[in-house]
């Protein structure tokens, strides 16, 4: 007779929709799909199908599509969970470590973040990966008391692609976890060399280790440069959603994506996945094999460590074309070998996640199809005031519902707002989106890129050049149309004026002086003011 192997969690997890918020959530869902009902029954109504049914039906299209991603992510609100703290057991065999570059990365930031780490509860070892094997590394360890690594006289860690790839992060960690890690501890946590953890990190991951099915566990990712430049509150903006109610969600169907930034990880499990995933898309990889080898990931929504954003256009442009281009490589060339591994649901979040990145190609087309109709003088009859009442309208729902949506933001006092800077970057930032987007069906490969935290990039209007080539085509397209005397209505006019002098006032801001990634007065004050603020907890 055989006998059944039924698993039980250890962790509790929790609702986070109060009973309030059901009712609020169904009023608001209602409202919105009432207005956005009217909105498509006038669309429709005005009988344009037939006389320019290429601009009739592709705004109809780009107009639904950006919908359906917006209710995408309002749906996931109500299945949002949240694990019940479990107490860490004394025994664990903890490493903490972070990787460091010298002359990419400040040493004085790598001081004040080994610091932090050392001073974390419960027992652990800190470790520098030291990728230079860099005198003064050695001894800012010797003088703390971290432990201190190097491969870069060890040739069979320094492969020039795979597992151990040379001058790539994960090269530099699986060189450690193959040479050390895996021999001598039970969890491993792993931090950016500019992430700063609370003093009590290790206790609000330890304890669910406890469960013999969780493999990883995933904390927030929070800035603490937010203030920096107008750029780094933006990027900060951009992830409120995704390390509040997006993750978890994702923590609800059993599948929170483990975050580059700061990770924890049960060793065996690691060590069966192969360490830490060999591509760009580290993170994202990594949480599949983990979830097609059959292990649990927990994510934790609580601020335990901060870190930096980029501060300055080149720096936010690298990283996202960087982000995307991994990302989609994932999506395209990958996944779909791992496909068959996973659940049913589990196969929905990981199609679903990283699609944002294919949302620059609508911008793109709502742009060329400005052009086309300026030129050309086909427009929709439905381009006219009455329905851009309507989509004000539908706007301002959308916004209600995201002021609603941001209550279950982590910082709710300093995350709460209108996010316009987050806008105008997701404006600025699609031409390198469908760059990346271009090199993946391409198969481009680029070798592993860092966000230099050193000095700031100088002024320049280059990162904007796609930007002033498509203003370039607006601008022709305008006076063309004006030329042959097309009648075009004033929405089109003034649709074409906005976008020339949007463009060139985002280009302007390429001139602006930004400050350098790595604040260390900043840096400095915000370890304090965290250290501060948990004594007065206590």
């Amino acid at each position: 007779m055989k006998t059944q192997n039924i698993y039980k969690p250890l962790i509790t997890q929790e609702k986070v929709f109060a009973r309030l918020d059901y009712l609020v959530f169904t009023i608001l869902t209602i409202i919105s799909y009432v207005i956005f009902g009217y909105i498509i029954t006038i669309w429709i109504a005005t009988g344009d199908w037939f006389r320019n049914p290429f601009t009739f039906w592709l705004l109809a299209i780009i107009f639904l599509v950006k919908l359906a991603v917006n209710q995408l992510r309002w749906w996931l609100l109500p299945f949002m969970t949240k694990p019940l703290l479990l107490p860490p057991r004394s025994g664990w065999r903890v490493g903490v470590v972070t990787t460091f570059v010298p002359g990419a990365e400040p040493i004085q930031m790598l001081e004040e973040s080994v610091m932090a780490m050392m001073a974390m509860e419960y027992q652990h070892d800190t470790w520098v990966l030291d990728e230079g094997d860099d005198a003064e590394v050695k001894a800012l360890c010797s003088r703390l008391g971290a432990l201190h690594f190097s491969r870069k006289n060890l040739p069979n860690y320094q492969t020039p692609d795979g597992t151990f790839q040379a001058r790539s992060k994960h090269g530099n960690y699986n060189s450690w976890l193959d040479h050390i890690g895996f021999d001598q501890y039970d969890i491993i946590a792993a931090f950016d060399p500019d992430h700063i953890p609370k003093s009590n990190f290790l206790t609000e991951v330890m304890g669910y280790f406890d469960d013999a099915k969780v493999g990883y566990v995933q904390a927030a990712q929070v800035y603490y440069n937010q203030q920096a430049s107008f750029i780094a509150r933006g990027a900060a903006e951009e992830t409120y959603p995704y390390y509040s109610s997006n993750q978890m969600f994702c923590y609800t169907m059993g599948h929170p994506i483990v975050t580059g930034c700061h990770n924890t990880h049960r060793a065996s499990a690691l060590k069966q996945v192969g360490g830490f995933a060999a591509h760009d898309a580290d993170d994202l990889l990594i949480t599949l094999l983990y979830r097609s080898s059959g292990w649990n990931g927990v994510y934790i929504p609580k601020i335990l460590a901060h870190g930096l954003t980029p501060v300055d256009w080149d720096g936010y442009f690298n990283q996202q074309l960087r982000w995307a281009r991994s990302v989609l490589d994932v999506k395209f060339r990958i996944y779909p070998k791992l496909v068959g591994k996973l659940s049913y649901r589990e196969k929905v979040v990981s199609f679903l996640h990283g699609f944002y990145y294919l949302q620059g190609a609508t911008n793109l087309i709502l742009l060329l199809l400005l052009a086309y109709m300026l030129a050309t003088g086909f427009f929709p009859q439905g381009l006219n005031y009455f329905i851009s009442i309507n989509f004000l309208l539908s706007t301002a729902i959308l916004i209600l519902c995201n002021f609603y949506r941001q209550r279950f933001f982590l910082d709710r006092k300093n995350e709460w707002g209108l996010h316009w800077r987050a806008s105008l970057l997701q404006s600025a930032k699609y031409p390198y989106l469908i760059l990346a987007l271009c090199q993946v069906v391409l198969n481009r490969r680029f070798p592993y890129l860092i966000t230099s935290k050193v000095k700031g990039n100088p002024k320049t209007y280059k990162p904007f050049i796609p930007h002033l080539l498509v203003a370039t085509l607006i601008c022709a397209a305008w006076i063309v149309g004006i030329i042959n005397g097309h009648q075009l209505p004033l929405l089109l006019h003034i649709a074409a004026a906005l976008t020339i002098i949007g463009t060139l006032a985002l280009t302007a801001t390429g001139y602006m002086t930004f400050p350098a990634p790595y604040n260390p007065t900043l840096f400095s004050s915000t370890a304090r003011q965290r250290a501060s603020a948990e004594k007065l907890q206590v």
